[in-house]
């Protein structure tokens, strides 16, 4: 059809009008094809979301190694949404709150400009852009190291022994800094850092480069390019940043105590346990809890249950240690949420 109308129409160019713009249509044929000059009218279902300035713009990564742990965290807070297919764009249905889905990488970019007013992102990125965002908070997941990394038989064992050296890199920023300090000056040295992005680690193999930083999570990828740590410049992870000249502060300070709620309920286990009024001090210098304990007295006046948040990783530990002070009926509870912390 195309073809015959372009043939009969020359006027009709496919690639840059549409069958609005050229009045052409075809007798008994009815083609839903969009103008060019209607963009919207490629959407005949309203999928894309018009973005008000009356709700929070909310950066998220959109996909990458810690995709799945962002989703997780947004589960643990409540922020209910559904992602349509191919969109980066979802309404929060519970609260009023846009979530953007960008790469992990451009997200700071987005929350400085003021394009977005909340993100998540790792602390490389922000260290490595430099640009103006508030901190909000740490985390606690996405942990990685920033890493200078060597060939296992290249004889390297010190960062300075790569000054004047060819390093490749997806931190520029970072790793020119790095070893300026290394050489007490960007004048003193002749290193060159070169930039690539995507398989850093394969740039010794190939021979670009004497030397790489690069991320390392669980050292897989690189042991498997046959490169070994040299020196570690900083330890990452994902933080919660927002724009300084937001309008929606208030809403960021709640969506914040949503995030330190949940993550408290991650790290920490509720325990409860009963100890003589005896022992209550060695029983709360094991348990300290994360502000005070809660004592209580018990039927048998000689007792006291003792309430306390514990850490998740530290339980086994604990419970040791308060049997052998005597303490009794020893129970652990899993959080779901708290708040007030």
């Amino acid at each position: 059809i195309f073809s015959w109308l372009h043939r009969c129409s020359p006027e009709f160019d496919l690639p840059n009008r549409g069958w609005v713009e050229c009045g052409c249509a075809l007798p008994g044929v009815s083609l839903d094809i969009p103008s060019r000059a209607n963009p919207m009218a490629s959407d005949p279902e309203g999928l894309m979301p018009t973005l008000s300035a009356d709700r929070v713009k909310f950066a998220v990564p959109k996909k990458g190694r810690v995709y799945d742990k962002v989703l997780e965290l947004l589960r643990g807070t409540d922020v209910s949404f559904t992602r349509k297919p191919r969109l980066d764009v979802a309404t929060v249905l519970n609260l009023p709150v846009d979530l953007v889905f960008l790469p992990a990488a451009d997200i700071a970019m987005y929350v400085a400009e003021g394009n977005v007013d909340l993100g998540i992102t790792g602390q490389d990125i922000i260290e490595e852009t430099g640009l103006p965002v508030d901190f909000q908070m740490e985390l606690g997941v996405g942990s990685c190291k920033l890493c200078v990394q060597v060939p296992v038989s290249g004889g390297v064992t010190d960062p300075v022994q790569l000054l004047g050296k060819r390093i490749v890199t997806s931190f520029p920023a970072i790793t020119k800094k790095y070893f300026d300090g290394l050489a007490g000056g960007a004048d003193k040295h002749s290193t060159q850092v070169r930039v690539v992005h995507g398989s850093v680690e394969a740039a010794c193999a190939m021979g670009l480069a004497d030397g790489v930083v690069d991320l390392v999570e669980t050292g897989e990828t690189m042991r498997a390019a046959g490169l070994e740590v040299c020196s570690t410049i900083m330890e990452s992870q994902l933080v919660l940043i927002s724009n300084p000249h937001s309008t929606h502060k208030d809403m960021i300070a709640y969506l914040k105590k949503r995030f330190v709620g949940y993550l408290t309920a991650t790290k920490y286990v509720y325990m409860v346990y009963n100890i003589t009024k005896s022992r209550i001090a060695e029983a709360e210098a094991i348990t300290p809890g994360k502000r005070s304990p809660t004592v209580s007295t018990l039927e048998d006046s000689s007792f006291v249950s003792i309430s306390v948040l514990v850490k998740r990783s530290e339980v086994q530990t604990i419970m040791d240690r308060l049997e052998a002070v005597g303490a009794t009926d020893i129970l652990v509870f899993e959080l779901r949420n708290t708040r007030g912390f």
